[in-house]
């Protein structure tokens, strides 16, 4: 296949789409949820330091893998590059089949629940606005990679200027008696206590790999991809502690059973009655925008399949001039509506987030296999190697333990499903290097 990708993300504009989808649906509940549940503000910020860490010490690792290999598809390129085509394969049939569709799911059904409190329609609309709103984003990156960079960056904006107003009013409305009250250590929390935090955090942070699927549009891949990653992921870490410390000073002894009703007690305890509504606005933007990157990043991997000669061509065929995949698109929508229909928010991240943690810590394992290139002005060295990928392989390894035993049925599934690819693999991978080999032949007699 030629080359049909343009270099077109530099520092900013890789950096606000890691803000885009990284600040998703988790922006208000996860802070909230840790401040509930762990009750202590040293603690919720010794969570978010921690999963902060781990996730830069991973950003480092997939920083140097993507200004080594400046390909689409990311953690397929590494996989294939260190493990061989099958391994590679199996990456590209869990993501087809579990984790794109999973997450465009999961993403689709946490708008829809914000956006009927915005509109104020009953809750058993859900999966149908879930639909609509996922069809309408796809619409929009389909049109072109300039339409999806603008939702990227406005998006981005939007949140981080919430942010800010949320912080200004926390200070000017909360009460300094309550901040004194949530300083005091609590007692160590439970071990589900503990756990469903540390879940939370790293759902909160999840996405900021998928820069790498985009690693053939990277401006200077070597200067952009570590400020963009690790940059991305301090600024969340920060955002994310911020909000939590606000969240605890504001709602000390305010009852909220539900996520829905604690961004409606948010928004009155800060702006009066009636704000709920607003906030749930703020949260319906910044899942747009995640929503709006994962459409974006996941054709990448299809088109290195393609290449590989293990996806069909036809399927993946970009539009040269808006640098979109429609037909890639309509499969991983397809199956992601299909999804929304068969399961809640929590039985779909079940199903695809084991999966998806135990190939993003493999992916990343390339840099301990693939022998190091010498200093490079082209490539980009993780310092303290190989300290960050160590690290990083302990925060996955705990949090593919944590989820199998706290969903044990749809990680089940979810293997199920992966599992199925190896023996696919054996099949397909054979088919793709003799495909590929003619059409290189081809290639080179009508050069």
């Amino acid at each position: 296949m030629t080359r049909t990708l343009l270099r077109r993300f530099g520092v900013w504009a890789a950096l606000a789409m890691i803000i885009a989808e990284v600040m998703g649906v988790g922006i208000f509940l996860t802070p909230a949820s840790m401040s509930r549940t762990l009750g202590s503000t040293s603690w919720v910020l010794g969570v978010w330091a921690l999963v902060g860490l781990l996730s830069a010490a991973g950003a480092l690792c997939y920083a140097e893998l993507g200004s080594r290999f400046p390909e689409a598809g990311g953690g397929y390129v590494y996989l294939r590059e260190a493990f061989g085509e099958r391994c590679a394969f199996v990456y590209g049939w869990m993501s087809l089949l579990v984790m794109d569709p999973g997450l465009t799911a999961a993403l689709g059904v946490g708008l829809a629940s914000y956006l009927v409190v915005v509109l104020g329609a009953s809750p058993s609309l859900v999966p149908v606005v879930a639909i609509a709103c996922i069809l309408g984003i796809a619409t929009i990156t389909t049109l072109g990679i300039e339409s999806s960079a603008r939702v990227l960056r406005w998006t981005a904006v939007a949140k981080l200027a919430t942010i800010a107003l949320l912080i200004v009013a926390v200070l000017v409305r909360g009460s300094p008696g309550d901040a004194t009250a949530t300083t005091v250590a609590a007692a160590v929390p439970s071990f589900p206590a503990l756990a469903g935090a540390l879940m939370g955090a790293f759902f909160a942070f999840g996405g900021w790999w998928d820069l790498g699927k985009m690693g053939e549009e990277i401006v200077e891949p070597r200067r952009t991809l570590p400020i963009a990653l690790v940059g991305g992921v301090v600024i969340v870490t920060v955002v994310y502690a911020g909000l939590s410390v606000a969240f605890m000073h504001v709602m000390q002894g305010r009852p909220h059973a539900s996520d829905e009703a604690f961004v409606a007690s948010l928004g009155s305890a800060l702006f009066g009655d009636g704000a709920g509504q607003r906030l749930a606005g703020a949260v319906v933007v910044a899942v747009a925008g995640s929503l709006a990157a994962v459409l974006l990043g996941a054709p990448r991997v299809y088109l290195a399949m393609a290449r590989s000669g293990v996806f069909p061509t036809a399927l993946v065929r970009f539009d040269a001039r808006r640098q979109s995949a429609p037909r890639a698109t309509v499969i991983q929508v397809g199956l992601a509506c299909v999804l929304v229909l068969l399961g809640t928010f929590d039985q779909i991240l079940g199903y695809f987030i084991p999966a998806a943690v135990f190939f993003l810590g493999l992916s990343a394992a390339a840099i301990l296999v693939l022998p190091r290139p010498p200093e490079s002005p082209s490539i980009f060295h993780a310092p303290w190697h190989p300290l960050p990928i160590i690290i990083f392989l302990l925060l996955v390894v705990i949090m593919v333990v944590l989820f199998a035993v706290g969903r044990p049925v749809q990680t089940v599934i979810g293997g199920v499903v992966v599992a199925l690819g190896i023996p696919v693999s054996w099949l397909v991978v054979k088919r793709g290097r003799r495909s590929s080999a003619a059409s290189a032949r081809w290639s080179d007699e009508n050069s």
